[in-house]
């Protein structure tokens, strides 16, 4: 079973849009989803700031559905991420290495999906769901 390490912009957009590719990953059972507490937080925080009182209850489901990694975070490889990604990503970054996710699905195409984040995580690969749903089903 191929582990998927989701950032919050995936779990933010599946909490928001029920019929999405990102929403469609919790639907896959050929895949075990891992978000950190990091992404938990930064995630529940934007849909109270952005979204309604109901989205929690989906939110919530949905974390239900995840293995949540809650190792302590090795402060060496957040700041190797921070020289990689902006310092605002380098957690998401480093959290995904560190777990040794087979993927790091993300919709931040502009920082996550360049040649530099793709040396730091080998051999995780970052991708985005629809990508990851279509590399699935081949």
């Amino acid at each position: 079973m191929k582990t998927v390490f989701v950032d919050s912009s995936v779990l933010f957009t599946a909490t928001n849009s029920p019929t999405g590719g990102s929403a469609k990953l919790f639907t896959i059972e050929e895949i075990k989803l891992i978000v950190s507490p990091w992404v938990l937080t930064e995630t529940e925080r934007n849909i109270r700031a952005k979204l309604h009182d109901y989205h929690l209850d989906r939110f919530f489901r949905l974390v239900g559905q995840t293995q949540i990694f809650c190792r302590e975070l090795d402060i060496k490889l957040l700041e190797r991420a921070q020289k990689v990604i902006a310092k605002k990503d380098a957690v998401i970054l480093a959290e995904a290495r560190f777990s040794k996710s087979d993927f790091l699905v993300t919709l931040d195409r502009k920082d996550f999906l360049n040649e530099k984040v793709a040396k730091f995580l080998k051999p995780t690969i970052a991708l985005t769901p629809k990508d990851l749903i279509e590399s699935l089903a081949h």
